[in-house]
Order: C-alpha cells, then structure tokens, then sequence
C-alpha cells in the first residue's frame, strides 16, 4: 500500500477517469492510471517528469483530489476509522452547582 497524489477528470456524462503518482523516495515516481477507483495501469517513471504531466493534467482539465491510499492492483484504500467507546453523559446540574436562585448563567 502506497500512497499518491490523486488527480481526476469527470467527463460530462459523470463517468471519470484518474491519474496517480507516488514519490518513492528514490527520485523515481510509480505513476498510476484508469477508470476511477481503478487505476491499474502503472509505471516507472523520474519525479520530475511525473511532476511535469501532473501540471499537463491540471491544465486539461483533471482536478487535484489530494493523497490517498492505493494497494498493488490500484485500489483505493479506506483507513478503518478508530472506534472509541462512547463518553458518559455530563451531569450538567453537578457541573454547574446548585440552582438556588434559578438562574445558571
């Protein structure tokens, strides 16, 4: 699992395509390509050049998504949330003392 920098054109009848890369910390970019939540297609390629077609996207009309996470086949991955156990209520009559003159505020 890696994560990329996310870039997306919807055509007009709503379906869309993306465009990903990762920076693999060794100047080479691994560049990701497909229908959307389906980039498939990759390859390696330098940094710089995956920079350079990231501003070619954006001025064809693909918008920037942000950074996500994609497995080995190119699918997104969605963190599992943390799960807290829920907050015992608050008394609110013993965090605000007694109401002796009826007013609280």
């Amino acid at each position: 699992m890696k994560r990329f920098e996310l870039y997306r054109f919807t055509h007009p009848d709503g379906t869309a395509k993306e465009w990903a890369y990762s920076d693999l910390g060794t100047g080479q970019a691994e560049i990701r390509w497909g229908p959307e939540n389906q980039l498939r297609n990759s390859q390696i390629k330098p940094l710089r050049e995956a920079w350079d077609r990231a501003l070619q996207k954006v001025r064809k009309g693909y918008v920037k998504v942000g950074l996500v996470m994609l497995d080995d086949q190119g699918s997104r991955v969605i963190p599992r949330r943390r799960q807290f156990p829920p907050k015992p209520a608050a008394d609110l009559a013993t965090l605000l003392g007694p109401a002796d003159d009826g007013f609280y505020f």
